[in-house]
């Protein structure tokens, strides 16, 4: 990561150290005299790399918009990207674009892209553009086998195979149970029904199994951990309903336990009802504010026109959030999807229904202490079948052939024929074509 070379990709499990080596990697390049500019794909895993490694992060996609990057939906739905020059009046701001402000890459700058198995194709290519004309070098250093970017997957696999480096780490330190944590690598690297059928019956034969007999009872499981466990826990499902009805659960709970006080009321997404002592999550980045997407906080505070937080990893960081923003984008967030879990680390995980192979690998390598997967199944042998059916569904990391096919429907769907009578949206032939398939 410290070399001259132009392309490095570094692969690390989860629990492998991957913020120890960012640490040395920085301290490697400060001695060259060389700067490091460390990104993420999402505004909260910018603020967690940069808690960790000691340097100031931000979003991938704030670099690429300092070197005129526009992204927005096109006609038929799908995401369009465009390109500033230097003199042209962007939309947005209704300004000249002047050029880069923010990070003026050099020959030699290092750009780091933290939690890289989770940056689409499309950002990724524009980074290229931009590294391309700069000489800057970058090094993607992630995991595609953990949670994938919500567009098309492919980047890190695609940069990997033309990488001047590719390191993949191949111990992990996370766990309290160092017999645990190679017990991960074999569930990450489950692919047959042979592989994932021995890791589930290890997993078994550890405790790290817990059969239930109703989707009731695996929520009430969920609860009892999430109030009884000591220090943090983190619940991870398969579906935003799912999770909906824990958070829901727990709140009631500990209402009744006098956990929450109930003298102030206001209302999050859809609704939901949110109380002083809560974990909720805010959904939107505001700069105003300074929260970020998927960041969790505990409510300490709520008069009639704000809430007040405190960051539920680092009681120092507090906020404030206006209550029309938490109407729109907050919500309880005792339980959560794989995306709102990722990049975190907790003492205990519970991984409840419906998750895939990324949802199941992420869920049970964020507990120190303990990790457990939660399935609803009539015998011990069903249990095992239903854990490792998990473990292979999901194509974590596509190949470079199926990126190539994805990329084609996006190009058919951007071709669709638009009615000429109208434009696209009105009247019912106005679009013709086949929906979208696949992510």
């Amino acid at each position: 990561m410290a070399s001259t070379s132009r392309l490095v990709s570094v692969i690390g499990p989860a629990g492998s150290g991957k913020a120890t080596l960012l640490r040395i990697a920085r301290d490697a390049l400060a001695l060259q005299q060389r700067r490091v500019i460390l990104v993420a794909p999402t505004k909260k895993a910018a603020i967690v790399a940069e808690r960790e490694v000691g340097v100031t992060a931000s979003s991938l996609h704030a670099l690429l918009a300092d070197y005129g990057w526009r992204w927005g939906d096109d006609a038929a739905g799908g995401q369009r990207w465009s390109r500033l020059r230097v003199g042209d009046v962007d939309d947005e701001t209704g300004r000249r674009y002047l050029g880069p402000q923010r990070f003026p890459l050099r020959r030699g700058d290092r750009v780091i892209v933290d939690e890289a198995g989770m940056v689409d194709l499309q950002s990724t290519d524009a980074l290229a553009s931009v590294l391309q004309e700069t000489g800057a070098g970058i090094a993607m250093i992630g995991d595609p086998r953990q949670a994938a970017p919500v567009g098309h997957v492919g980047a890190m696999a695609l940069l990997t195979r033309h990488a001047d480096h590719v390191v993949e780490l191949r111990s992990v330190h996370r766990f309290a149970d160092p017999a645990y944590g190679q017990l991960t690598l074999r569930l990450r690297q489950a692919s047959t029904t042979a592989e994932a059928e021995r890791v589930a019956r290890e997993l078994d034969s550890a405790g790290h199994i817990r059969r239930v007999d109703s989707v009731d009872a695996a929520h009430e499981a969920m609860v009892d951990e999430w109030c009884t466990r000591e220090g943090r826990v983190a619940l991870v499902v398969g579906t935003n309903d799912d999770a909906d009805a824990i958070n829901e659960a727990i709140q009631r709970r500990r209402v009744e336990e006098g956990d929450l006080q109930t003298g102030a009321v206001a209302l999050g997404r859809s609704g939901q009802r949110m109380l002083v002592g809560d974990v909720i999550q805010t959904r939107r980045n505001d700069p105003a504010a300074d929260v970020q997407n998927r960041a969790t906080w505990i409510i300490t505070g709520i008069d009639d026109d704000r809430l007040a937080l405190t960051n539920l990893s680092d009681s120092t960081e507090r906020r404030t959030i206006r209550i029309d923003y938490a109407a729109e984008h907050a919500h309880l967030a005792y339980a959560s999807t794989v995306h709102g879990i990722q990049g975190e680390t907790v003492d205990v995980s519970i991984v409840g229904l419906g998750v895939d192979a990324a949802g199941l690998y992420v869920g049970l390598t964020r507990g120190r202490r303990w990790n457990e997967a939660i399935v609803v199944a009539s015998s011990a042998e069903l249990a095992r079948e239903e854990l490792s059916d998990a473990m292979r569904r999901g194509v974590p990391e596509p190949t470079i052939e199926d990126s190539r096919r994805a990329a084609q429907m996006d190009l058919s769907r951007a071709a669709r024929r638009v009615d000429a009578t109208g434009p696209v949206g009105l009247g019912p032939k106005s679009v013709v074509g086949s929906p979208r398939l696949g992510r």
